[in-house]
């Protein structure tokens, strides 16, 4: 039998309630509980354990008197407890790990006894020691003391015994170094014709501005004005000497900005001038070298045998070379004429000397004495001129980084290494980036030059589409149109993926170093291959749409119309977002995962569909500002996912313009071809019929044409389906002529529709023939009646994308055409026999290409009504001549 349920509290013990016996005896335990546990905090604190036990002691501030670690346990009434509710085994169990446990206490405390044994026995040693060492301290330290005082009285002694002297020290010091000063300044002359014998200008100007002020100063005392005067005259040689070399066309720019500081010493030329003539003279010597380094460029040949260095290829080395020599002569020249420019004219206290950097002679620069005015005309004039020199750097760039026609014949290695060479250079030449802002300029050719690139890159694929849609064309073989069109697409889509996608990860692989001495970044690249590959997608469809517009120098057939209507849907069903997905997950994923550890921003809140101005100025879907994936739009797939659905939409929508386009442009020649037969017919001396007409039988030879090419891209919608299905026993003409008996007897298949619309035109005509006032009042009260109580055709407009839709379309247009040149001619009698023939030939054989039977039957009925009204003498032939001439061209010309 199961135990009885156990209370979930012990009984209380005597011991445990107040006023007890016993209570007494419980707080001195509680005490003696305090004081051990006070014992342990001082260990854990010794032994640097002190935070161990924190969160255990938070929970054990509530007392708990079974707890064995908590402060208040009392162990008799644990004790009886255990007894209570654990069985024998258990009791037996927890004593032998109670025992355990002692024993483990036990080795641990034996363990820290010993540990504190060594402890101490090490540190009386070092106390010992310490004791030892502080003794000899203080005796030394007593000794040094005394020393010092020793020194310091001497050293009283003997500053106060040589005062006197040391005033005369100074006295005659002075008078030394006046008389080394007159001496300097009274073999001036001498010393300045000697440079000016060994070509020492600048040691020569240097040495009249150190004393030019204190002659001037001097100037009253005859023998400082004859000194003054004669090394006036030399200087006036010197500065006449210095001219010429800086409007010498050898001089290098390093001698050019020498002579400019030496005049600048003389004061030959007012300031603002020198500095305008500076700018002018290094501007020809810049020009100079950059040109023989082009010249030199042109020289250098690819050493095909060479092994290539750090897996670049030869030609990638030799453009790299070329940029490297360029930098090494025009860059480098450049930045040294900033530099000295910038000492000269722009800053305001004395630097080191331009000539004279990595020297040991520490000289001083002349500084320009300008106002703030004139000091910023100089910097405008500097920064003008640099901004012609880079111009034409990055033009010689440019042309080292042509981008071919065909992007993948170039590494694109070739514009990584290039890129990292000239922005390394840049960025150690700092007056080109303080003072010149090159880096900014090279920043926005970099920016520029791979938007060059990633655009060539789409712009082969579209190049190659379209070309491929002229040999088509030129081919004409409309045969196997769709293998054509599935060909095309899946060459598409395998390009842009296996071809493209390789070359463009080039620019944001780790290796790529240019973009850590630019501006630019992963990101910024990643930016902007996300818009390039935006605008040629929407570009893309525009570009179909305009190649398929007519044009006065020549437009493509109409076959392309449809054959990239079906291209540009395939890209709506699956190629767009496949392109984008591969995409997003080997290039634009490594942004997602660059900033990771940021702040996630998502997508913008008011974000607006696609809207891109395109190169023909239209407006047709865009693409986000730059920095809208910078903000968050590219802050994981599903926004590259929402993208390609917004592109994908824009591709169905081409799809349907084109296919309209397709159809206008058939019924616009079809129509034409029938208003020119309308036209030159002459209606009111026609003959007898004997024919149906040939325009007629060739329209719908076309008709026949167009079915088969819509019918390789676009399915059927069922209608025309069924119409084959209708009678499946008999030939071609008995599958879609309809009955031709006045009596609705058939021989073939019979359509309903065309029996009661003939029936009803006849009957409807012999009762206007019999009316009183003849014809026409009947006729035109019908005409009026019909019109306000019919629907409205919408004969030019957009086109479902099925087959049915494509040949109704095309078929609307036509008897359009056709009414609208009945009522144009006057008719005779045989005239409206040939139209009566050629409606009937269209019931019997337009019939089929058609989705709307009951529309069909009433452009045509209408084409007769209007037939009537232009003819001089209606007088309709009976149904049975009709299909006279209807079975005549069965039997001859029926099998299309």
């Amino acid at each position: 039998m199961p135990s009885p349920p156990q209370s979930p509290h012990p009984p209380r013990s005597s011991s445990l309630v107040p006023g007890s016996p016993n209570s007494g005896d419980a707080g001195a335990a509680g005490r003696a509980a305090a004081r051990q546990r006070k014992k342990r905090d001082l260990l854990k604190n010794y032994y640097g354990l002190a935070g161990i036990g924190k969160a255990a002691e938070t929970k054990s501030n509530k007392p708990d008197p079974l707890d064995l670690d908590n402060f208040a346990f009392n162990a008799e009434l644990a004790v009886n407890n255990a007894l209570v509710e654990q069985s024998l085994p258990e009791l037996i169990q927890r004593d032998n790990d109670l025992v355990s446990e002692i024993k483990e206490l036990d080795g641990d405390m034996k363990t820290l006894v010993y540990e504190n044994y060594n402890k101490f026995i090490a540190a009386t040693d070092t106390i010992r020691k310490m004791k030892v060492n502080v003794e000899n301290m203080e005796s030394e330290m007593d000794m040094l003391s005394k020393n010092v005082e020793k020194i310091t009285q001497a050293a009283s002694t003997i500053n106060q015994g040589l005062a006197e002297q040391r005033t005369k020290i100074h006295q005659l010091s002075g008078v030394h170094n006046l008389l080394k000063k007159l001496n300097f300044v009274f073999e001036l002359p001498t010393r300045l014709n000697q440079c000016v014998q060994k070509k020492l200008y600048a040691q020569a100007v240097r040495y009249y501005s150190r004393t030019s002020n204190l002659l001037s100063h001097y100037r009253h005392l005859a023998v400082f004005k004859t000194i003054e005067d004669e090394c006036k005259v030399i200087m006036d040689g010197v500065a006449e000497i210095v001219k010429e070399k800086l409007e010498n066309d050898t001089s290098t720019t390093a001698e050019i900005s020498e002579s400019v500081g030496l005049l600048l010493g003389l004061n030959a030329m007012p300031p603002l001038d020198l500095a305008n003539e500076h700018i002018k003279s290094a501007s020809v010597q810049l020009r100079r070298v950059k040109s023989n380094a082009v010249r030199h460029n042109e020289s250098m040949q690819l050493n095909a045998s060479s092994p290539s260095t750090d897996n670049v290829p030869p030609d990638v080395a030799l453009v790299v070379e070329k940029v490297a020599h360029l930098n090494d002569t025009f860059l480098r020249d450049l930045a040294a004429f900033v530099t000295a420019y910038d000492s000269y004219f722009l800053k305001e206290t004395a630097g080191p000397s331009p000539s004279s950097t990595g020297s040991s002679d520490s000289r001083s620069t002349f500084v320009a004495k300008l106002t703030s005015e004139q000091r910023q005309q100089a910097r405008d004039s500097l920064m003008r001129m640099v901004e012609k020199m880079n111009k034409e750097y990055f033009e010689v760039i440019d042309g080292l980084l042509h981008i071919p026609d065909d992007i993948s014949k170039v590494s694109p290695l070739l514009y990584v290494h290039v890129l990292d060479k000239l922005h390394r250079d840049i960025h150690q030449m700092e007056p080109l980036k303080q003072i010149a802002k090159m880096h900014k300029r090279a920043n926005a050719m970099t920016f520029e030059l791979l938007g060059k690139v990633i655009n060539a890159v789409f712009g082969k694929i579209k190049k190659e589409f379209f070309d491929r849609y002229k040999s088509l064309e030129q081919e004409r073989g409309t045969s196997d149109l769709v293998r054509v069109v599935n060909d095309l697409n899946k060459w598409m889509k395998d390009s842009l993926i296996n071809q493209c996608l390789p070359l463009l990860e080039e620019f944001v692989k780790p290796s790529v170093t240019f973009m850590k001495n630019s501006e630019l970044g992963t990101d910024d690249v990643l930016d902007l291959i996300q818009r390039s590959l935006d605008v040629f997608w929407i570009s893309f469809t525009e570009d179909m749409l305009s190649y398929n517009t007519p044009k006065p120098g020549g437009t493509p057939p109409a076959v392309t119309s449809l054959g990239m209507s079906r291209s540009a849907f395939e890209l709506s069903s699956g190629t767009v977002e496949g392109v984008m997905s591969a995409y997003c997950d080997v290039l634009f994923s490594k942004k997602q995962d660059m900033s990771h550890a940021g702040p996630k921003l998502g997508p913008p809140k008011n974000r607006r569909g696609l809207q891109v101005v395109t190169a023909s100025g239209g407006t047709v879907g865009g693409v986000p500002a730059a920095g809208y994936y910078a903000q968050g739009g590219l802050a994981d797939g599903s926004e590259i996912a929402i993208r390609a659905r917004e592109i994908a939409g824009f591709c169905r929508a081409t799809a349907q313009k084109l296919l309209t386009q397709y159809v206008e442009r058939v019924a616009s020649d079809l129509s034409a071809f029938i208003q020119c037969y309308l036209e030159d017919t002459d209606w009111t001396a026609i003959g007898a019929p004997e024919d149906i007409s040939e325009p007629w039988k060739k329209v719908i030879e076309n008709f026949a044409s167009v079915e088969r090419d819509v019918g390789q891209l676009y399915q059927d919608d069922g209608t025309l389906e069924r119409k084959d299905r209708g009678s499946i026993d008999s030939g071609r003409r008995s599958t879609k002529l309809p009955s031709h008996s006045r009596t609705g007897s058939s021989q073939l298949y019979k359509n309903p529709h065309h029996s009661s619309s003939q029936s009803s035109f006849l009957t409807a005509f012999n009762k206007g023939a019999t009316t009183p006032g003849g014809m026409g009042k009947f006729d035109a009260l019908l005409s009026n009646i019909d019109k306000l109580f019919a629907e409205r055709i919408e004969y030019f407009g957009p086109v479902e994308m099925n087959k049915g839709a494509v040949l109704m379309g095309i078929a609307k247009v036509v008897v359009k055409c056709f009414i609208e040149g009945a009522r144009l001619f006057t008719l005779n009698k045989e005239g409206f026999h040939q139209i009566q023939i050629d409606v009937e030939f269209l019931k019997a054989y337009l019939w089929q290409y058609t989705t709307d039977d009951r529309l069909l039957g009433d452009l045509l009925d209408e084409v007769l009504s209007s037939a009537v009204r232009r003819c001089v003498d209606p007088e309709p032939l009976e149904y049975a001549d009709i299909e006279r001439y209807l079975n005549a061209y069965e039997r001859r010309d029926g099998s299309l």
